[in-house]
């Protein structure tokens, strides 16, 4: 199945210049000013003026070794369990302990925020990418000598997930200053896209690669992935935005103090955050039941079931492509609108799968649901994406990517454990129902937004206008 993305981008687990001064202040100066110069690489960058990224080299630099580093990821996360299960002979208790310490890292999103915005983003990422080339390479290395364990295994995954949390946070916060304000969301669409395509493409080269040669081996591969992503990080030539010095840093406390408090006053941002969280609730619990759904209530064979899956892939890709071309069409506002509305309500196709009919219409309403799905969320991910990072001051990129990662995904555990409760007492079609009506929630809350109201992505001066402190002080 393609990892499915929320309302605002977020998945579970696996966003310049000189404002750096002001971080994590929550002063008047930290949100106004600030607010004013997010986006503002679009003035300095040198290249932003070309009208497209293609003839920005910084910008394909960075997407070159993202789409490098995303297949690389797709194929590790397919092999690592495969080596765990078949060269280590794992038993349910290991695999249920490799499992948790993949999802272990996101408790530190709220840390690796304020991290980010605390350093060098454009070092950060390099450094990153060679501690997960390390820890990847080290796999075969390990083999190879007999060496490897599952222990081993252990500390690779959490290893991974750490980096790949400072990583991912790292280059959401970054891409504003690299390619400003103009051609953010044309940026916003090809990382989408190469993600997407690698969701949908990794799984099945990593299963080619498998059946040529030993699992473990197959890993050194996806090792160099990174190590190129570095390479091509490393000769970005424009300098990254100066961090704040250690006497203008606040403590990490009041730091991540200040993104929640900018996240959680901001129209805009409150409301992706609050939809979003919703969303992941309802929508972790719908995909905790789905596999059950399809085999002992729909009877679906299970040759259908991974056929059922891939077909969020294509579609994935076809909403990476068209984003763009929406939201100049309808507008930001409609186009969040739709495409959320679009990507929840499809989902109830899910539950009306079990009404009587033919084995073939159970199967092809489930396959529209994911494609469906994997469009319009595609769509949402990239609009989202580039409206919160356009009203976002850069000092504070890293914490409110994630602070928003943090709110959100907190959801996903929280539905899971529900709806698997709830489906041992009143049964798993009736929680399918409950989560698949539940999940449309979100709609509510941005049609009670200012956000179906925006036609264009805001000026540095509206963004300024939107800042909590300056609603705080015209008030």
């Amino acid at each position: 199945m393609t990892r499915p993305t929320g309302p605002a981008g977020t998945e579970p687990a696996d966003s310049g210049s000189t404002g750096a001064s002001q971080a994590g202040t929550g002063s008047a100066n930290g949100g106004t000013s600030g607010a004013s110069q997010a986006g503002t690489g679009s003035a300095n960058g040198g290249t932003a003026d070309a009208g497209t990224l293609w003839r920005h080299p910084d910008f394909l630099k960075l997407w070159g070794g993202q789409t490098l580093a995303v297949f690389g990821a797709q194929v590790a996360r397919t092999v690592l369990p495969l080596v765990a299960v078949i060269l280590l002979n794992a038993s349910a208790t290991q695999m249920g302990v490799l499992s948790a310490l993949s999802q272990l890292p996101f408790l530190l999103f709220l840390f690796a925020g304020v991290w980010v915005d605390r350093v060098r983003r454009r070092r950060a990422m390099i450094w990153t990418d060679l501690g997960r080339f390390a820890l990847l390479a080290s796999i075969p290395l390990l083999h190879l000598a007999g060496w490897l364990r599952i222990e081993v295994l252990w500390v690779v995954v959490l290893g991974l997930g750490v980096l790949g949390v400072m990583f991912e946070t790292a280059y959401h916060a970054y891409l504003p200053s690299l390619a400003g304000r103009a051609l953010l969301a044309e940026g916003n669409q090809k990382l989408e896209l190469s993600r997407s395509t690698a969701q949908f493409a990794g799984p099945g080269v990593a299963g080619l690669a498998i059946s040529a040669v030993t699992s473990a081996l197959v890993l050194v591969t996806s090792a160099l992935t990174y190590l190129a992503s570095a390479v091509l990080l490393v000769f970005i030539r424009r300098p990254d935005p100066t961090p704040p010095t250690a006497e203008q840093r606040p403590n990490v406390v009041k730091a991540i103090g200040a993104g929640l408090t900018w996240v959680l006053r901001h129209p805009v941002l409150r409301a992706i955050t609050v939809a979003t969280a919703v969303f992941w609730f309802f929508y972790s619990a719908q995909q905790t039941l789905y596999v059950l759904y399809l085999v002992r209530v729909l009877d679906v064979p299970a040759g259908w079931v991974a056929a059922i899956f891939a077909a969020a892939g294509p579609g994935a890709v076809v909403g990476s492509w068209l984003s763009i071309r929406i939201m100049k069409r309808f507008g930001v506002g409609r186009t969040v609108l739709w495409s959320v509305g679009s990507a929840v309500a499809i989902l109830l196709l899910v539950p009306i799968a079990s009404w009587p009919q033919p084995l073939w219409l159970v199967i092809g309403l489930l396959a529209l649901s994911q494609f469906g799905y994997g469009l319009a969320s595609q769509v949402g991910t990239v609009v989202q994406t580039t409206l919160r990072q356009v009203v976002t001051p850069d000092e504070l990129q890293g914490r409110v990517v994630a602070t928003l990662r943090a709110l959100s995904l907190a959801m996903v555990p929280v539905g899971a454990l529900i709806a698997g409760v709830a489906a041992d007492a009143v049964g798993v079609q009736a929680v399918v129902w409950v989560a698949s009506i539940g999940v449309l929630s979100p709609v509510l809350v941005y049609a009670t937004s200012v956000i179906p109201g925006m036609r264009d992505l805001p000026s540095e001066e509206e963004a300024a206008a939107m800042a909590p402190e300056t609603r705080k002080n015209a008030e």
